[in-house]
């Protein structure tokens, strides 16, 4: 009887570090899964980019997976990728509307030179820019962004 009343100490003991463990797994778990899909967010978009539109060049790409508004504690998967194309604005628009839905907050496409104009007035307004390699010629050349939630959306990193 004494051994089991010892056994049972033990395990009650360790179970409060077993159950930190299995939720610091759990975080870690989510963490690794959340910037794989934001990876293969931007891979396919450059893969759709690539496929569906004549000669595109794609400059620079830039994925960030966390909090990427500052508001709230919720974890983002964030797309910028810079391309140049013969195609118009409203054909490349046609497409990502038509694959990911264009909307003003979390996807959207514009010409590169309207949005590093508004970055050079406010480099807060589109802080990824700074992170991108920005051509010298803007003509053809444009900004598609995509902003997700990630599938691990209440995860440590984005609080």
């Amino acid at each position: 009887m004494r051994r089991v009343f010892k056994e049972l100490l033990i395990v009650l003991l360790a179970l409060p570090a077993i159950l930190v463990g299995l939720f610091v797994l759990y975080e870690v778990m989510g963490m690794a899964v959340n910037h794989t899909a934001s990876a293969y967010q931007t891979k396919n978009a450059i893969k759709l980019l690539n496929t569906e539109l004549s000669s595109v060049e794609i400059i620079d790409s830039y994925t960030e997976t966390g909090n990427t508004s500052g508001t709230g504690n919720h974890v983002d998967m964030l797309t910028a990728i810079i391309f140049k194309t013969d195609a118009s604005l409203p054909e490349i628009e046609g497409l990502i509307d038509q694959n990911y839905g264009l909307n003003e907050w979390y996807c959207w496409v514009e010409e590169l030179e309207k949005v590093v104009a508004f970055w050079e007035k406010d480099p807060n307004f589109h802080p990824y820019v700074s992170e991108m390699e920005v051509p010298d010629d803007l003509r053809h050349t444009y900004l598609l962004y995509i902003n997700n939630s990630a599938p691990f959306v209440g995860n440590i990193e984005g609080h």
